[in-house]
């Protein structure tokens, strides 16, 4: 983790830092330092004890945070396979206390004042002179940089899916107005319905009048949302597994002819950000194919976001909903499948007492259409289970000894059946 030092360019020439200043944060209705402290110090309360080894236990009676707590398990499975699974239900507790702490860094311009800016390339400064498009993602502290740009005196556009327009739009547009009376600023801030038809013409004009764009890649992908496979994805690489990602932003670099600005702030500690402006991206040529430039700066995009999540994996929202962007066609099962074999061999012989667990670490209960289903972490698959099957599996939480004494045959097949599936381990 990077301190509140900076560090010098490799040239010597200085830091590739520079510290804003902010105004006195008692003058306008913004969070103030002890009262932020405080939240976040009621936050960490809030979700301390919470963490346990499957969603299910959690201390929450929200089915949408517990469906979410176990496709993020499997999201990070599948993805960082270097952390053990047994280390999972920390680092999910941990990326939605990082969720509430970007909500909450949202109302605290006095943040800047302990934000530390690398710009190697003075993008910032740049983008006052000539529009960019920055790009980010749900990553540590993503709402700081309305903040930045605000206190710049930047005007920028931010083209948001039709559900968001609905619902944020007055919400957006009410945040810069504060931001803009903290810092004194002219800022002004555009919110547009990216799926409007004359959206890529109305922003631009505005790129045109000199006004940037801000756009989170990450984000819901419209009308059809992630289930979409159309034209406007592409098929990338994030930790060297397929997923398909929103190709608009490229697709506006190259139509604008404006270069992207990969943007990522970095939680460092309860009131330290590091907001990172990455190399620019852009065409290398007028005539570059167009097909060709969305690929290369979608891939390097989210590049440069596998690099951040293999030094701070808790900070990115992705995780919760990572799923719906994966290519989970023809995922390898043969671990799986060997675990299955080795645990038919174990109940053989029935003579054998075994203490038998339900296998949270590969399996996990959601809700789906109003229905009780369990997810597969290593397939995605879903498997509808009858109620009495799923009690059973609720009884085996703890290790539980078996013996085929007293224990009918039909009930012995069912458990021989689970264990061979691997719903039910063999534990020591």
């Amino acid at each position: 983790m990077m301190g509140l030092l900076g560090t010098e360019n490799q040239s010597g020439a200085g830091p590739f830092f520079t510290w804003i200043n902010c105004r006195d944060f008692t003058r306008y209705p913004m969070l103030e330092p002890r009262d932020y402290l405080g939240k976040i110090q009621s936050l960490k309360k809030q979700y301390t004890g919470r963490m346990t080894a499957s969603g299910s236990d959690r201390e929450t009676d929200n089915q949408d945070e517990l469906n979410n707590i176990e496709f993020a398990s499997a999201n990070l499975r599948h993805l960082l396979l270097d952390i053990p699974i047994e280390n999972h239900a920390e680092i999910i507790n941990e990326i939605l206390f990082t969720q509430a702490c970007a909500t909450l860094d949202g109302d605290s311009c006095f943040l800047l004042e302990t934000t530390k800016i690398i710009d190697p390339e003075s993008m910032l400064l740049a983008a006052g002179q000539k529009p960019v498009i920055f790009c980010t993602f749900h990553f540590g502290s993503y709402q700081l940089i309305n903040q930045v740009l605000a206190s710049r005196g930047l005007n920028y556009v931010l083209p948001v899916s039709n559900d968001n327009f609905a619902n944020y739009k007055r919400y957006y547009e009410d945040k810069i107005e504060v931001i803009r009376n903290y810092f004194r600023s002219a800022s002004q801030l555009l919110v547009l319905n990216a799926e409007e038809p004359t959206a890529a013409l109305a922003m631009a004009r505005k790129t045109r009048a000199g006004w940037s764009l801000l756009a989170y890649i990450d984000g819901n992908t419209g009308v059809q949302g992630a289930a979409r496979r159309d034209a406007k994805m592409l098929r990338v690489s994030l930790l060297g597994k397929p997923i398909y990602a929103r190709k608009g932003i490229a697709f506006l670099s190259h139509f604008l002819k404006l270069p992207i600005i990969p943007v990522i702030c970095e939680i460092t500690g309860p009131m330290e950000r590091t907001m990172t402006f990455y190399e620019k991206i852009k065409p290398f040529t007028a005539s570059e194919d167009r097909e060709t430039y969305c690929q290369m700066a979608t891939e390097k995009l989210y590049s440069i976001l596998g690099t951040c999540l293999k030094k701070s994996p808790s900070q990115w929202l992705g995780w919760l909903e990572l799923q719906k962007y994966l290519a989970t066609n023809g995922l390898a099962t043969n671990e799986s499948n060997n675990k299955q074999d080795a645990n038919s061999v174990s109940l053989a012989d029935k003579n054998t007492d075994l203490k038998l667990m339900f296998n949270n670490r590969r399996f996990g209960f959601i809700v789906q259409d109003d229905q009780r289903v369990l997810l597969d972490k290593t397939t995605y698959k879903l498997l509808s289970l009858p109620d009495n099957i799923s009690d059973l599996l609720e009884s085996y939480r703890q290790p539980i000894e078996v013996s085929s004494v007293g224990v009918s045959d039909e009930q012995m097949d069912m458990i021989e059946q689970l264990v061979s599936m691997d719903i039910l381990s063999v534990v020591s």
